[in-house]
């Protein structure tokens, strides 16, 4: 838990251990990015996190993301927008990497798509 202390950061690539989990809910421990500002996340308990899934594909509420060594991902991924979920820090693990920033705006996109804001 972060009590004051910021344990993981917006844009860090972290293994979350998403199970137990319910019907279509992406399972297992897998590579996900911390989506949740840094004020929420050094002072809350839950954060909010997009997993990543393994291969490319092409959906307006998905993301590809290339493999690098910033990065950290062993293979090219792309983020499910719309797996977005709000999980408790006991649930963030050890860092993988840090996304680069010329992702942020098709992320930003997907999340309008998901939430259907400006879409009425």
């Amino acid at each position: 838990m972060p009590n004051g202390n910021l344990t993981y950061q917006r844009g860090e690539i972290r293994w979350v251990r998403l199970d137990p989990t319910i019907g279509a809910e992406i399972q297992k421990t897998r590579s996900c990015l911390i989506l949740q500002n840094d004020p929420i996340n050094q002072y809350g308990q839950l954060t909010i996190a997009i997993p990543f899934r393994p291969g490319i594909k092409q959906a307006p509420y998905v993301v590809n993301v290339a493999a690098t060594s910033k990065n950290g991902l062993d293979r090219d991924r792309f983020l499910d927008v719309a797996q977005i979920r709000s999980i408790d820090g006991q649930r963030v693990l050890g860092l993988v990497g840090i996304l680069e920033d010329n992702y942020w705006q098709q992320i930003q996109a997907a999340l309008l798509i998901v939430c259907g804001f400006g879409l009425e």
